[in-house]
């Protein structure tokens, strides 16, 4: 019987986990051409889409995110975090909220400059969540309140 993912063993990079990353990524730099194309005016581009892939792509590395090896380790190990945790859900279901609206107005519009800020905007939202889990987990293997776990 395998045990139970550990904060410890979240660094170990896992083949699903290593996969939907390096995909993320690359759906990432065709969103950064996608802002570089519209911000230039172009209209060649189908922001439809590269949003669409990214959609994909977030709801994969979310769902990975909030299985038992990563979000479960969390609450597992620290149940003190557990609030955290419940907020950093909250965060993926409004952050592909956000992501549909976007994708609405790039079926409304077309290729139009006017979808570059909002585009942008919805990258900053996503890499600053990042940074929250990754706040999250340095706290969560740094804490040694000599207590154990919460």
């Amino acid at each position: 019987m395998e045990s139970a993912p550990t904060i410890a063993t979240m660094f170990r990079p896992s083949g699903a986990g290593a996969a939907e990353r390096g995909r993320l990524d690359a759906t990432l730099v065709k969103v950064a051409d996608l802002y570089a194309a519209l911000e230039a005016g172009r209209t060649d581009v189908d922001p439809g889409a590269v949003l669409s892939a990214l959609r994909v792509d977030l709801e994969l590395h979310f769902a990975l995110e909030e299985g038992d090896s990563y979000f479960g380790a969390f609450v597992r190990e620290r149940p003190g975090l557990a609030h955290e945790v419940e907020l950093l859900r909250e965060e993926h279901s409004a952050l592909l909220e956000k992501l549909d609206g976007l994708r609405a107005m790039a079926r409304a519009l077309g290729p139009t400059r006017e979808l570059s800020v909002p585009t942008a905007r919805m990258v900053e939202a996503f890499r600053e969540h990042e940074h929250k889990e990754a706040d999250l987990l340095q706290e969560a293997v740094l804490r040694d309140d000599g207590t154990g776990a919460d």
